[in-house]
């Protein structure tokens, strides 16, 4: 029987589902690149030409994952469904940690978030799903926003979050490269990390461009002297500002500084709605 194991038992039935699920673990696991469609065949232990009984092609499975990632929003019980009974402020500070978290939950996955084509040019990303903008556009209208004031959150809401979880993610994929990331070459994604170095990326992946060298000195690097000029090249003389801050300059302070830019963002929406 097709559907059957050596053993007789019956495999779990292909679906769309189990095929996005072991697309975006492989993802997690090896990078980008990685996760072809033979990969994911391979991975679900069935033929690489039954996966698009399910989707057209590579791309629109990856699209499918990018709706996964950004619907574990749904899943996340610390984000609010709504405004109406904790206000606007609440509710778009809930939204935002929510899309940081699903973003830190999948560092290698979220270059697919921020640069998949959208189903529409105004769709911006990283809220990217239909379902959850029309909840946040319909949210800000009950709270009373005027037509401008939504489109001007919706913006400025979603290129925060955008540009400050791009630096985050990214800063996390350089600091535990996968092979498929681009810093590798990448075959079937079993190379060694030692074995292999960043000269030949992989076509078409986000390429972190720290050689396997650097990586090994930025890792015994103890001192902000040596985490500011890990290659040698940031003379004090020359740089003389940067290495009176390099305490400040190497310490990771994401979360902290996170949440004082979405403060400063809220509280210039809140000036908008008062002078409005």
């Amino acid at each position: 029987m097709s559907s059957g194991s050596a053993g007789g038992r019956r495999r779990p039935v292909l679906t769309l589902e189990r095929i996005v699920t072991e697309t975006l673990g492989l993802i997690d696991e090896q990078g980008i690149a990685a996760a072809s469609m033979r990969t994911v065949a391979q991975r679900l232990g069935v033929q690489a030409m039954s996966l698009y009984r399910h989707v057209e092609s590579r791309e629109q499975l990856f699209d499918e994952v990018v709706e996964r990632v950004v619907n574990e929003l749904g899943n996340d019980p610390q984000v609010l469904a709504s405004a109406s009974e904790v206000g606007w402020r609440a509710y778009l500070t809930s939204l935002a940690w929510g899309v940081r978290r699903y973003g830190r939950a999948h560092p290698h996955a979220f270059p697919l978030v921020a640069t998949r084509p959208t189903a529409a040019p105004w769709v911006n990303p990283p809220l990217r799903s239909l379902r959850w903008i029309e909840a946040m556009l319909d949210s800000l209208a009950a709270a009373g926003f005027k037509d401008e004031q939504i489109l001007f959150t919706y913006r400025s809401f979603n290129s925060f979050l955008l540009g400050y979880l791009l630096l985050e993610t990214s800063a996390m994929a350089i600091a535990d490269p996968k092979p498929g990331d681009g810093s590798f070459q990448s075959g079937d994604g079993s190379e060694s990390h030692d074995a292999v170095d960043p000269a030949d990326p992989v076509p078409g992946s986000f390429t972190p461009t720290r050689t396997t060298e650097s990586r090994e000195a930025l890792a015994d690097a103890d001192t902000p002297v040596e985490v500011i000029d890990v290659s040698g090249d940031v003379d004090a003389e020359v740089y003389p500002v940067i290495h009176r801050l390099r305490a400040g300059l190497t310490e990771d302070r994401f979360e902290a500084e996170f949440a004082a830019g979405l403060d400063l963002l809220l509280d210039r929406i809140q000036a908008d709605i008062e002078s409005g």
